[in-house]
């Protein structure tokens, strides 16, 4: 009987440390980089899901602006499922890319290009934050925007002050008065953070 307890313990312990749970934001603690986080290998999880959208936002020498319809529809999907969750660390990827690359390369031609390209980038789950219902996956919106202004992504902090509106605008669409107050606390952040304008 020992010895059965004795493997239901290791086989709950090796399920525990099993692969991270994708339906969640990520990206959350992957420190200055938005590949991996820990042994959480995310863009190589989500290449095959969507091709031609990582074509295009990780190839520095393309201008076009990603094709953002599947990423939107998947993240607007009711109801959610892992494709959401999929669709919105694609777009996380994505932004930190285009913001570092357009950060990086300020003065140059570039500069405004990928500033837009990434704006657009942060529109998409902007937008579906009003479009779904479900708590988790608000959380895991939110996740990503305190991600963008906190995270420690490479260039993002020269950028976090860019996200207050953004993040503001969520508020008022949310009925969760914890998730507000969540909301409106990550606005005073990136407003201090900014510094007196």
């Amino acid at each position: 009987m020992r010895t059965l307890h004795t493997v239901a313990i290791a086989m709950l312990l090796f399920a525990c440390a099993g692969p991270p749970d994708p339906e969640r934001y990520r990206l959350t603690g992957s420190g200055t980089h938005w590949d991996t986080a820990g042994t959480d290998a995310v863009l190589e999880d989500l290449l095959p899901r969507y091709p031609a959208f990582f074509a295009s936002v990780l190839d520095p020498n393309r201008t076009a602006d990603p094709n953002l319809r599947a990423l939107r529809d998947d993240l607007e999907r009711e109801p959610p499922t892992r494709a959401n969750y999929d669709a919105l660390n694609a777009i996380a990827i994505g932004y930190f890319e285009l913001n570092y690359r357009a950060q990086s390369q300020r003065g140059g031609s570039r500069y405004m290009g990928n500033s837009f390209r990434a704006a657009k980038l942060l529109a998409v789950p902007w937008r579906a934050y009003s479009e779904v219902e479900s708590a988790a996956l608000r959380n895991a919106i939110v996740d990503f925007f305190e991600d963008a202004a906190f995270g420690g992504k490479l260039e993002a902090i020269g950028t976090a002050g860019r996200l207050e509106r953004v993040v503001a605008s969520l508020a008022p669409k949310e009925p969760d008065a914890e998730r507000r107050a969540r909301i409106e606390q990550l606005v005073r952040r990136i407003r201090e953070s900014a510094g007196p304008r």
